[in-house]
């Protein structure tokens, strides 16, 4: 399995807009992808010409707070239990470190959430150094827990 990572470029949109067909409402997806191609960040890992995983991120706030939000974090079903999700987190996480040292500010904080019952993610999260923070409710879902992850830069 020949799997590349970068962060996405004009050039990937069609296929993100593929790929976040899920949101079902065409143009929440096309003002998503180009959202996050042009003001914000989408790492995508790809096997061959073939999105397999996603990561989109964003400063929050003030730059200078040091402070990115990890969101859209998925690897496809049939592209899961092969590492890709590891790989994924360890270059966004790259990624964000490599755009602050080009803005010369101090990274300081990346945080994301996860399901409660999504022990898998809960596990990679905390593999790649986030620690649990707190419970945040039922944020996506009235069904489920969402929990807060946080990693110190």
């Amino acid at each position: 399995m020949e799997l590349s990572l970068a962060l996405a470029t004009e050039a990937d949109r069609d296929d993100l807009a593929v790929y976040f067909k899920h949101y079902a409402v065409e143009e929440i997806v096309r003002h998503r992808v180009c959202c996050y191609t042009s003001h914000n960040f989408t790492v995508v890992a790809k096997i061959g010409t073939l999105i397999a995983g996603t990561i989109q991120w964003y400063v929050k706030e003030n730059p200078t707070a040091g402070l990115v939000e990890f969101e859209e974090v998925y690897v496809k079903e049939e592209c899961r239990g092969k590492g890709i999700g590891f790989r994924l987190t360890e270059f966004a996480i790259w990624s964000v470190r490599d755009y602050f040292n080009r803005i010369q500010i101090r990274p300081r904080k990346i945080y994301l959430f996860v399901g409660q019952q999504n022990v898998a993610a809960r596990s990679l999260y905390e593999k790649a150094g986030f620690a649990f923070v707190s419970e945040a409710g039922n944020l996506f879902s009235e069904t489920e827990i969402e929990l807060l992850y946080s990693l110190s830069l």
